[in-house]
């Protein structure tokens, strides 16, 4: 008896089986660039979020540093205003030298309430690594520093001064263009020059 192929049945379920293996091969290899899509979707908004993140960080950094300047500038008027309005306060004007047009210094200044404040205008900026610096001048040459300018970018500053000694003798104040690491006593060029009242 010669033997009996396989039934039309089998052929069948046995076709279905492997349309149902390649059907499910390919929905999990979609499925699996589905995932890896979200993955990186997913890493490219956790960075995006990240930078963000860091870019408010700085904000908030800038933001505190403006503040506290604003908050610096008003205590520094304030001072001024005492000193200009105190029983013994003087004006100091400090009288440009050189090629500054533009440029103007005055310190208000009250022993009484040991303030001093200068206000000043129209100066270039500072070349890298000097400052410009407020100094009370003696008889005799000796100095004492009062003041270092941090000008903004329009070449103006308000700066709380240190007074002179009780007991010290002043003539004259004047800004100098000094380097940054604090000598004891002016060197550079001098910006501005003003006679003082005899103390």
């Amino acid at each position: 008896m010669p033997p009996q192929g396989v039934s039309p049945l089998w052929r069948g379920l046995t076709l279905v089986g492997l349309a149902a293996t390649l059907v499910l091969a390919l929905v999990a290899s979609k499925y699996v660039a589905a995932l890896r899509y979200e993955s990186i979707a997913d890493s490219a908004a956790r960075a995006a979020l990240g930078d963000r993140i860091t870019s408010l960080e700085h904000d908030v950094v800038d933001a505190r540093k403006q503040v506290a300047s604003l908050r610096q500038q008003l205590e520094v008027s304030g001072a001024s205003v005492r000193a200009a309005l105190a029983p013994d306060s003087r004006i100091i004007h400090l009288a440009p030298l050189g090629a500054l047009p533009n440029a103007n210094a005055v310190v208000a200044e009250s022993a009484i309430k040991n303030e001093a404040v200068l206000l000043v205008s129209g100066l270039p900026p500072a070349p890298s690594g000097e400052s410009y610096e407020l100094w009370w001048i003696g008889p005799q040459g000796e100095a004492i520093r009062a003041a270092t300018l941090n000008l903004d970018p329009h070449g103006a500053a308000i700066a709380t001064a240190t007074t002179p000694p009780a007991a010290a003798h002043v003539v004259a104040g004047e800004i100098t263009l000094q380097p940054s690491q604090g000598a004891d006593k002016p060197g550079g060029t001098i910006y501005f020059r003003g006679a003082t009242e005899q103390r």
